[in-house]
């Protein structure tokens, strides 16, 4: 009996270990993963952003949805505990736990040695769904002790290169102009350093977001609109187009006094805006010259910039922080800047940009670029350009020496009295 008994009592302690070791395995797996086991499905129609709706209509498997309670015979719901997971390594892209970021938890000052968000508001940063009980059920399972901004002590990668434009900025503009590109071996600061930013910019635009072609062209049939304005009329290229170098005395956004260039956009209305200011040119006239290009022309365009995957979108996170970079400049450099006598100042860092995408920036093809198209920084207004063209560039020369490529002809001019 005694035998029996213990043989008996053994296999229970087995079966109770089994069951624990299991449980324990089981446990740690969802600790693992960030989240525990969730029930149900979850449609498409209950989900907002585009990348999730996407995923959930490829990965249908159930025949009600949990939140809205649809129903149908064939699979219309994506499993809520799979979709977690999707969310989940969306968020991560952005966020961490504190452990892991180093973050320093020290009970007698409170926890976490940094500032820490909750997974309601971390959530709260996406659109992931506009029904508040899917994503009340995803804070439910999401087992977290809080979470802090990934690469929490350097910045992301778009946050460097934000902060290095920033100090790009205060730096040509307040402290060296000329001489900027010497590296500073004493800075150990995280961001990109001035002497390094116009390199990464460049880089951004032809390495990083290759795929997405950036450098773009203007084709040979499209009509340029640029607005001379004057006391009295001007009909030809020479003087409507690009000024002579010794006529070139005005500050402009992306050229600097004394270095012409071809400003111009893509309808008159916008031409208009770019050029004409009621209180200082009333009573006078605008030239509006309609140019066609020679050849199509290679230009960045900054105004039509890719939208920013969604970080649902786990195939296109390369592309995200250039782009995030990449969108904050292009607003940046098409501020409206009062033209006080600051401008020649607050111009500066977008003209030496310029500089450097005219003089220095190749494309993938090792080819110089034609110029470059941006927002208009006007009310309204929709695509102006920047075109490296000299005068001499804006009409055909009869007598005497070439010595640059003809780029522009001129089709039309009209004239209008303010």
């Amino acid at each position: 009996m005694g035998s029996h008994l213990l043989k008996r009592l053994d296999c229970n302690e087995r079966i109770e270990g089994g069951v624990m070791g299991r449980a324990k395995a089981w446990q740690m797996e969802q600790e693992e993963r960030g989240y525990y086991e969730a029930d149900g499905a979850i449609c498409e129609d209950c989900v907002t952003d585009p990348a999730l709706k996407s995923w959930v209509s490829d990965n249908v498997s159930e025949t009600q949805c949990r939140f809205c309670g649809a129903e149908s015979e064939d699979p219309m719901a994506a499993s809520f505990d799979e979709f977690i997971g999707v969310v989940l390594t969306g968020v991560r892209f952005d966020w961490n736990h504190p452990d892991d970021e180093g973050i320093m938890y020290v009970s007698a000052e409170g926890g976490y040695q940094a500032s820490i968000s909750d997974t309601w508001d971390v959530l709260g940063d996406y659109d992931i769904s506009d029904d508040s009980d899917v994503v009340e059920a995803i804070i439910d399972v999401v087992g977290s002790d809080g979470w802090v901004e990934r690469e929490f002590y350097i910045g992301d990668k778009s946050q460097r290169l934000e902060w290095g434009w920033d100090a790009f900025k205060e730096t040509v503009k307040h402290q060296t102009r000329y001489v900027f590109l010497t590296p500073d071996d004493s800075d150990h600061s995280p961001e990109v350093p001035p002497s390094r930013m116009l390199a990464a910019i460049g880089e951004t635009v032809i390495d990083e977001l290759a795929e997405l072609n950036l450098i773009t062209e203007i084709p040979a049939d499209t009509d340029l609109f640029r607005i001379r304005i004057g006391a009295e009329p001007f009909h030809t290229s020479a003087e409507i187009g690009t000024p002579p170098a010794q006529f070139a005395m005005q500050s402009n956004r992306m050229s600097p006094a004394g270095i012409p260039m071809f400003y111009g956009a893509f309808d008159v209305d916008t031409a208009r805006l770019e050029t004409f200011d009621p209180d200082h040119h009333a009573g006078q006239i605008l030239s509006i010259g309609t140019f066609r290009a020679t050849r199509a022309l290679r230009v960045l365009d900054l105004a039509d910039l890719p939208d920013i995957p969604s970080v649902f979108e786990e195939d296109s996170h390369h592309c995200i922080h250039p782009l995030r970079f990449l969108h904050a400049f292009a607003r940046d450099i098409v501020k409206p800047i009062a033209c006080d006598g600051r401008e020649h100042i607050e111009y500066v860092p977008t003209q030496i940009v310029t500089e450097y995408f005219r003089r220095v920036f190749r494309d993938a093809d090792d080819s110089v670029i034609d110029g470059i198209i941006y927002s208009s920084s006007r009310e309204g207004g929709e695509r102006a350009f920047v075109l490296f063209c000299e005068n001499e560039q804006c009409f055909a020369v009869e007598d005497g020496p070439v010595f640059l490529e003809q780029l522009l002809n001129l089709t039309a001019v009209a004239h209008e009295q303010t």
